[in-house]
């Protein structure tokens, strides 16, 4: 009857819930369909990392019909919304999604909807705004010369944000491990999938070592001019619980980061909405664990 998955994730793909109960799914309908104006085409576009919204979509299409309404609705909800009462629909629908069926997204990544999954959906409903704090110096290219004078080449792309936001399909299907790459695979790719070793749990220590079976190097670990574009990113991790999952950033020509929040739209901003000219010191929401910096290269395997 109703899918429900929170837009929540970055790297790793949303989990989602099955409601069959046509009494329920009728009921939640009626509730969010009371105010259409609080419903939206997808996230803010300073939603960033963590809940960003949650999206419903109506499976058989006599409801659509009754209703009078599109298969996929939306409601925005976190940080930015600005508004109590979808705050109110997505507590009703987070309270639904626990009584239903979990949904696997992807087989190769199955994302527990338990009890720490929903508490920390329901604290990000109630969490204050991002501090405006953030960074502020002029952008400035990091030295590449690294422990005992190694110095390695790196490439820097210009930031094309509409390469990965103007077509809603792209959008969808590339994550922050695809644009840190810079390589659209349309796979919600994860790291160690493309060497046929995906990390077994969100680790510093696991994505690395997943990432570098990819063929990823290590800062100072240089590549060879064949190998170019060598692209510098940075790894983050969240690890809270309930709410396990990694993030990537590339460094871009122009001095700042950017970054793609999951299915969300590219960007060069943090939570505070500041430009982010430091992955280390921005704001990243609940990715507290700053991983380190990594090159990527041509013939990075990525799926």
């Amino acid at each position: 009857m109703l899918l429900i998955t929170p837009d929540v994730f970055s790297g790793r793909p949303n989990p989602s819930s099955v409601v069959t109960d046509t009494a329920e799914a009728r009921a939640a309908l009626t509730e969010l369909l009371r105010d259409r104006s609080l419903l939206g085409d997808g996230p803010a576009a300073d939603a960033g990392l963590g809940l960003r919204g949650i999206g419903v979509e109506l499976t058989n299409d006599e409801l659509a019909t009754d209703f009078g309404v599109a298969s996929r609705l939306y409601v925005p909800a976190g940080t930015g919304t600005g508004d109590g009462r979808a705050s109110e629909l997505a507590e009703r629908l987070i309270a639904l999604m626990a009584r239903g069926t979990p949904a696997t997204a992807d087989a190769g990544d199955t994302v527990a909807t338990d009890a720490g999954f929903l508490q920390f959906l329901r604290a990000q409903l109630t969490r204050p705004s991002s501090a405006t704090t953030g960074d502020t110096a002029a952008p400035q290219a990091p030295p590449e010369a690294g422990p005992g004078d190694v110095v390695c080449q790196i490439e820097l792309g210009a930031f094309n944000p509409g390469f990965w936001n103007n077509d809603a399909n792209v959008r969808l299907h590339n994550n922050c491990y695809n644009y840190a790459s810079n390589k659209r695979t349309n796979t919600f790719a994860q790291p160690g999938r493309g060497c046929g070793h995906q990390y077994t749990q969100i680790t510093c220590a696991e994505v690395t070592r997943a990432a570098l079976c990819d063929g990823l190097h290590r800062r100072f670990d240089c590549f060879p001019a064949s190998q170019k574009p060598r692209y510098l990113v940075a790894l983050v991790v969240s690890p809270t619980p309930g709410f396990i999952d990694y993030h990537w950033y590339r460094k871009q020509k122009e001095g700042f980061w950017g970054h793609k929040p999951g299915n969300t739209a590219a960007r060069n901003v943090d939570n505070s909405n500041h430009l982010i000219l430091n992955p280390e010191t921005c704001d990243r929401g609940p990715y507290t664990i700053f991983c380190g910096y990594f090159y990527t290269c041509v013939s990075q395997k990525i799926n």
